[in-house]
């Protein structure tokens, strides 16, 4: 209590403001997507597990592709009413279409970024948006064999982690910049999950700075700004 009243006294904060509906309604509906999702990967894993396990019952083979069909149907009409909704609304609209000029990055993934973070309007830089994420650095220093390592808290918004990881697996193969990225932290860990967390992480600042200019995605930006200042 007392450190909580210090930090009222200190700071000066603003007034807590609501999401707008729509963000609400879209975040609720990449959400139900997402578990859809994983719900369909578990089956799936189920139906490889049965495929090559020994005298398994037709029956059980069949009622795993009908759930798995099911599912397919429902992730699809999540997916119908979500992009209807993003149409609803100019401003959403067009921010997901800035979005959408990242190679990798398709509507599903813009549309539940932007809600998940209530369009980015509460963040006043990108640090405060990967922080939200999970993307923050934690050093660990408990004992001397293992002083200096670091790796991401994961304590915040795990559906904004879930949204990156397949788009930057794809960013990292399409886009020169992301792909730079993962073979420069790849030759210098060689693990492979530190290179694909760091471009997860470049992909959401990437994200929340195209939302906030109102900018599409030019490549190789920072490279042509260095050579027309030269």
């Amino acid at each position: 209590a007392k450190v909580l009243a210090q930090f009222g006294v200190e700071r000066s904060h603003k007034e807590w403001q609501p999401a707008k509906k729509i963000y609400r309604k879209m975040r609720d509906l990449s959400r139900y997507r997402i578990q859809l999702q994983e719900q369909k990967t578990a089956l799936s894993n189920i139906a490889h597990s049965k495929e090559y396990s020994h005298n398994i019952s037709t029956d059980i083979k069949q009622s795993n592709k009908k759930l798995i069909a099911v599912l397919d149907k429902e992730i699809d009409k999540i997916k119908s009413k979500l992009e209807d909704m993003v149409a609803t609304d100019e401003q959403v609209s067009d921010c997901i279409e800035k979005i959408c000029t990242i190679s990798g990055v398709a509507i599903q993934t813009a549309a539940g970024l932007v809600a998940e973070g209530d369009g980015f309007l509460s963040f006043t830089n990108a640090k405060q948006l990967t922080s939200f994420a999970g993307y923050d650095v934690v050093h660990n220093e408990s004992g001397t064999s293992i002083k200096g390592q670091t790796h991401i808290s994961k304590k915040g918004n795990r559906y904004i982690r879930h949204l990156l990881y397949h788009a930057a697996m794809s960013a990292s193969k399409h886009v020169p910049e992301f792909k730079r990225l993962r073979d420069r932290i790849l030759e210098r860990t060689h693990i492979p999950m530190k290179a694909q967390v760091a471009v997860q992480r470049k992909l959401l600042i990437l994200v929340y700075t195209l939302c906030k200019k109102d900018q599409e995605y030019e490549p190789d930006y920072f490279n042509k700004k260095i050579a027309q200042a030269e």
